[in-house]
């Protein structure tokens, strides 16, 4: 976290000072005209480094210590229906600064148009809501209030023993309400204070604002005051060599971040081919270790066919050689059968003869 800046009182004294004269010269020559408002606000604007986005409905609650009403300011309180149950705390609470009470029902149907929403708006200095309809209001009052800055504040109503305490509070309070932009404008005083209040005003409520904003005082440009009529005038603004040194920081930032991305890249790539490389030296394996199962196979193959061709051949061959042995020998075994039958009948013829020679 960056060291927190300080607030130049002396220069923020003879702002407001300049200021005021201004408004009293203006008033002094504007006297006769009733268009100009004898009291105006004095704003902080605060103008930050980086765009924001955000629209919020609720806006922020900054204590000050010297309120922006008083006793004189006349107040329109927007709560939920029945409207009458808050009429009756109003006069049973003595809120005497509540001049007019208006339900959620009767703004939708009373102040549609345009000219009712105008008239409402100029009717009163200050307008306080129900924190539980606040959320309904910028589309049933009409950009005629967010232009005027008078868009309604909210209240906290739910706990009735606490009425006048938040009236009270809301008077003795500023509020910041975040708009999509660079800039900011915080009420901060009123041309009838003092320069002493409002410096007062200064120190106290910036502490608390820069507090609510992201980044805090490192995203903080610069801080003007101003009326509605009067140019800015600056109380505070970032240096040159803070902004530098903002940027240098940024740009080393960036830069560390540029490196280690590169880094990290090159990482990346060198893993990458890495797992290229790997990848092709798996698949060559493979084509290896498919080729020599192949080779091998077709060897185991041809052995195998060789072993059952020879085995077949020698068993075809055996069986030939026995089939031809068989029939040789039968053969001749039969012709020898053939002789021993034909010199068995020649003996027997013989024999024969001999006794016929006898007798």
């Amino acid at each position: 976290m960056g060291e927190i800046p300080t607030l130049n009182r002396e220069l923020i004294e003879k702002a407001v000072t300049i200021l005021l004269k201004y408004v009293s010269k203006q008033n002094e020559k504007n006297e006769n005209e009733l268009i100009t408002d004898p009291i105006q606000f004095v704003w902080l604007i605060v103008s930050t480094h980086k765009f924001s986005d955000e629209n919020k409905a609720k806006p922020i609650n900054i204590p000050l210590k010297h309120p922006l009403y008083n006793s004189s300011t006349e107040i329109c309180l927007i709560t939920k229906d029945p409207q009458k149950d808050f009429k009756e705390l109003v006069i049973n609470q003595e809120a005497k600064n509540v001049k007019k009470v208006i339900g959620l029902s009767k703004l939708r149907k009373k102040y549609h148009p345009y000219e009712a929403k105008r008239l409402l708006c100029d009717s009163y200095d200050l307008f306080l809501a129900d924190d539980r309809v606040i959320n309904y209001l910028p589309k049933l009052l009409g950009k005629k209030f967010f232009e005027k800055k008078k868009q309604p504040i909210p209240v906290n109503l739910k706990d009735q023993k606490n009425f006048k305490k938040e009236i009270f509070k809301a008077c003795n309070s500023t509020y910041m309400h975040f708009r999509p932009g660079t800039c900011l404008a915080i009420k901060i005083g009123t041309t009838d204070m003092t320069a002493l209040q409002i410096l007062e005003n200064i120190e106290m409520g910036v502490s608390k604002i820069v507090d609510k904003i992201p980044k805090k005082w490192l995203n903080i440009q610069s801080l003007n005051i101003k009326t509605n009529t009067s140019t800015s005038l600056p109380i505070f603004n970032v240096l040159p060599h803070h902004i530098s040194y903002e940027k240098k920081r940024k740009h080393d930032d960036e830069k560390d971040i540029g490196d280690k991305f590169m880094k990290d890249d090159k990482n990346n790539n060198k893993v990458r081919k890495l797992k290229e490389k790997e990848s092709i030296l798996s698949a060559k394996k493979k084509q290896h270790d498919e080729k020599g199962t192949g080779d091998k196979s077709l060897k185991d193959a041809k052995k195998d066919t060789g072993d059952k061709s020879l085995k077949d051949t020698k068993k075809g061959t055996g069986d030939k050689s026995l089939k031809d042995a068989k029939k040789n020998t039968g053969d001749k075994s039969l012709k020898d059968t053939k002789n021993n039958i034909k010199v068995k009948k020649l003996k027997e013829k013989k024999s024969s003869v001999l006794s016929s020679k006898k007798n």
